[in-house]
């Protein structure tokens, strides 16, 4: 029932007020508009009220507190949009709101003297083994010069590959052998 309450002071003037063109609604119209039986409707009020989930003005108007004051810092933020926006600019007693990140009157300082970009080689040494062991080169022989890595099966069908996309490729009018596509290892070879 609240909820409904909520969606009536949302959308009526004063905005907050469970109210229709700014006069209160008696039991018998907060009954129609929440669709709650007019015999349960004072229990459920009530309920509320006891647990302070709404509030009633001097003329006995049901508002929700916080409707309130979000109306309130929407029309502040409003007046101050017109002034060009800043609310530090803004010769208002009350607080000005704050969009999320916006200039709070401090500095921000660009970096700190002693911030670097952390370097591989800054890392102790058994991290560093740890992360080559993980990494693709790590099982890749070392180039010594006159030394060539033995032939696998996967070098013979990435050259079978390369044939049909050369041949393809020349065919389609393309620039001619020397593709570069490759066949990846769905499983590394043990």
């Amino acid at each position: 029932m609240w909820m409904r309450l909520l969606c009536v002071a949302a959308a009526h003037e004063p905005i907050g007020y469970v109210a229709v063109a700014g006069k209160g609604l008696d039991e018998a119209a907060l009954a129609r508009l929440t669709g709650c039986p007019e015999a349960e409707l004072a229990g459920l009020l009530g309920e509320l009220e006891r647990n302070r989930v709404f509030s009633r003005d001097r003329h006995g108007r049901i508002y929700s507190r916080r409707m309130i004051a979000d109306a309130r810092k929407a029309r502040l933020a409003r007046r101050n949009g017109l002034k060009g926006g800043n609310p530090s600019l803004s010769n208002d007693s009350a607080k000005s709101p704050r969009d999320k990140g916006a200039d709070n009157g401090r500095v921000k300082p660009r970096g700190r003297a002693g911030d670097k970009p952390q370097s591989p080689d800054s890392q102790n040494p058994e991290s560093r083994e740890k992360a080559l062991a993980f990494s693709g080169r790590a099982g890749a022989p070392k180039e010594r010069p006159g030394w060539h890595r033995p032939k696998t099966h996967l070098d013979a069908a990435n050259s079978i590959i390369e044939e049909i996309n050369d041949s393809s490729r020349i065919a389609a009018g393309g620039q001619g052998p020397g593709g570069d596509v490759l066949m990846l290892p769905a499983v590394g070879a043990r």
